[in-house]
């Protein structure tokens, strides 16, 4: 095996994190080109949004939790399966209570997105997805910190096979109209096979024995409300442009935004490859090294990526037309400018990861939820005026400036002592 000859362990987590990913993603990858071809640019429009609702349910229910747990676990190993099940009980709660305000809420969020009622009863649904994915969600972030990557992996990889699998079958066995309400179903509940094979798999090692422990519960809870605020500001901003090109263009807007932004997501693939191995780590490497170390040693890695990026804007126009086809060609000019913002992302979201190890998460925060209203004013100015262009323009520009901050403020700190 090449990954027995790497000596350095990091390195060889990374290298299972991102060919795990690389699977995963790109059987999702397929799904996505498989439903938009099948649909059109409308109707994926409108199918977009529907799982965007679904991810920004997903976010709320998680509260953080999938980062908060990792860097908890990491410092507790010894008390791992008790804080595991404590967390699956108050993941359990969580889930309920969105679950059941979709199903209040699901009739006026159909009508404020679509303006009609038509969609209510797949809102509805979504909030049963809802309590799967979380629950997957939580075996996969275990997975995680227990730094046992391989499993991680196959996690991710068997539950985007069966989701693909899910909508070939659903679309070899329905007729075309009912094809985009099916398979928001085999998007929402494929999870639940998933856990049930790994409740299945494990069934001999499950144990009642452990309670519920309010100390566990409350500390990662704390650290999880700066991280929900922060990444719930994130998962907004990814969202925001599908939001708002539905409310201020087209269905059709919507569908050649998603699919550059789709086909763009190799490089968030590569960032959540990082930051997924460097999480557990980092207290040990900042205990010993500087931050600034570490900022330049991510910079100076960082410079790898260039000659990839240059060479996906060189070839965008044959990728977009070669995957989507021609009915896709809008969507050009946005991947070539969403292929910047999320290669920017590849050097920010490790270095952003220090605000987590020096209990400074609430900065991280704040200036999430400042890029978001930036964002949300740039998208007013700019779609009307160039429709899908725009929106991923203004989502760059939003980045730079995120990106500038975040590595501008860390170097100018202060040494801080309160790393843990």
């Amino acid at each position: 095996m090449i990954l027995s000859k790497i000596k350095s362990k990091t390195l060889q987590d990374l290298l299972k994190v991102l060919s795990g990913n690389i699977v995963s993603q790109g059987i999702g990858f397929l799904t996505t080109i498989f439903v938009s071809r099948d649909m059109g640019a409308e109707q994926y429009g409108i199918f977009s949004l529907l799982i965007a609702i679904f991810t920004i349910a997903v976010q709320i229910s998680d509260f953080g939790i999938s980062t908060s747990y990792v860097k908890y676990v990491s410092e507790n190993l010894s008390k791992v399966r008790e804080i595991f099940f404590t967390i699956v009980v108050g993941k359990i709660i969580f889930s309920i209570i969105v679950m059941v305000c979709l199903y209040i809420l699901s009739g006026y969020i159909s009508q404020f997105f679509f303006e009609t009622m038509k969609y209510q009863h797949i809102i509805m649904f979504i909030g049963v997805g809802v309590l799967f994915h979380s629950m997957l969600g939580v075996v996969i972030s275990h997975y995680q910190a227990i730094q046992h990557f391989k499993r991680m992996a196959y996690a991710n990889i068997a539950h985007n096979t069966l989701r693909f699998l899910a909508i070939v079958v659903i679309a070899l066995l329905f007729t075309e109209s009912e094809h985009m309400e099916y398979f928001i179903y085999g998007y929402l509940y494929s999870a639940a096979v998933i856990l049930l094979y790994i409740i299945v798999k494990n069934i001999s090692t499950l144990s009642l024995n452990y309670t519920f422990e309010l100390k566990h519960f409350q500390e990662i809870y704390k650290l999880g409300f700066w991280i929900f605020l922060s990444s719930f500001a994130v998962m907004i901003f990814l969202r925001l442009d599908i939001i708002m090109l539905q409310k201020l263009s087209s269905s059709s807007e919507v569908g050649y935004y998603s699919a550059a932004m789709n086909l763009a997501m190799i490089f968030p693939l590569i960032t959540s490859s990082l930051t997924a191995t460097l999480l557990p780590k980092m207290n040990n490497f900042l205990q010993t090294n500087s931050i600034k170390k570490y900022i330049f040693f991510i910079l100076k890695k960082g410079i790898y990526v260039l000659p990839f990026l240059l060479f996906v804007e060189l070839i965008s126009s044959l990728l977009i037309l070669l995957l989507f086809g021609k009915a896709y060609t809008d969507s050009i000019h946005v991947f070539q400018v969403l292929i910047l913002t999320y290669g920017i992302g590849i050097i920010v979201n490790p270095i952003s990861l220090v605000f987590y190890s020096i209990k400074r998460a609430y900065i991280l925060t704040i200036q999430n939820w400042m890029q978001l209203f930036l964002n949300y004013f740039g998208n007013i100015l700019l779609i009307p005026l160039y429709q899908a262009e725009g929106a991923a323009v203004s989502t760059l520009i939003v980045n730079v400036f995120g990106g500038l901050f975040t590595t501008y403020y860390l170097l100018n700190m202060k040494d801080v002592k309160d790393i843990g």
